[in-house]
């Protein structure tokens, strides 16, 4: 397990090192630029509708890009970005001093800051993990309500890509359907608040579909269905039971 983790870390601080950042926030394709500004709309609209939320810990937050952006469009509350890649959170930490950036992993609950948060954010994460339900498990000790957001396992299109793009093959990225997590959140006494299916562009897809997608984007969200089995993202809000 340790190993896994520690060579998706590698990857990212090499993205880190080559890039300036993230290869999906410093210099991204357009499909990548759309695809992470509908989950952070997203992300805010949930937080919004949540009652009395002042502080968020994004575990997962990488080179502090989304952290800092949720900040932008949530500037009440407090923002903490959580990463095991010291490059990356050394990075966040120079480039948005407006968040709280700290090392550590999800998977080991001894690298944890000590106080909970009234909401944590897993943004991408779980599908680079060899342990998804351990997750689950100890995200729970950081905050009673946690948003996921993971690319849609229910997607058969995204089988395709992760198994044949370089970038989801470096990075041994998956995804699992939406039961799966939900399922994994039950079993961790978590209930379901809300889910949702959201997007339709790929990360790093060709940029002449991609901008004919987002032009439909509105309107294919809006039909029943479309989005379990052809949206990009997978949404769902579990509160501790």
């Amino acid at each position: 397990m340790q190993t896994t983790v520690k060579k998706n870390v590698s990857e990212f601080n090499a993205d880190v090192a080559e890039n300036g950042g993230y290869r999906y926030t410093s210099n991204a394709p357009y499909s990548s630029v759309v695809s992470n500004q509908r989950i952070t709309d997203e992300t805010v609209r949930v937080i919004t509708q949540l009652s009395n939320v002042k502080s968020v810990i994004d575990i997962g937050c990488g080179d502090g890009t989304y952290t800092a952006d949720l900040k932008t469009n949530l500037p009440q509350v407090a923002f903490t970005g959580f990463d095991p890649a010291a490059q990356a959170i050394d990075l966040a930490a120079k480039k948005y001093p407006q968040c709280k950036f700290l090392v550590g992993d999800v998977l080991n609950p001894d690298t944890f800051p000590k106080e909970k948060y009234d909401v944590a954010v897993i943004r991408g994460v779980i599908h680079h993990l060899p342990t998804q339900s351990d997750a689950i498990k100890y995200a729970k000790l950081l905050s009673d309500r946690i948003l996921i957001i993971e690319p849609n396992g229910n997607n058969p299109i995204l089988k395709w890509i992760e198994k044949n793009s370089e970038y989801h093959v470096q990075h041994e990225e998956q995804s699992f359907t939406s039961d799966f997590l939900q399922n994994i959140c039950k079993e961790h006494g978590m209930k379901i608040r809300s889910l949702s299916f959201i997007g339709f562009v790929p990360f790093f897809f060709p940029e002449i579909p991609a901008r004919i997608i987002y032009f439909f984007q509105p309107l294919l969200e809006q039909i029943p269905f479309l989005g379990k089995y052809f949206g990009a993202q997978t949404v769902i809000l579990a509160e501790q039971d």
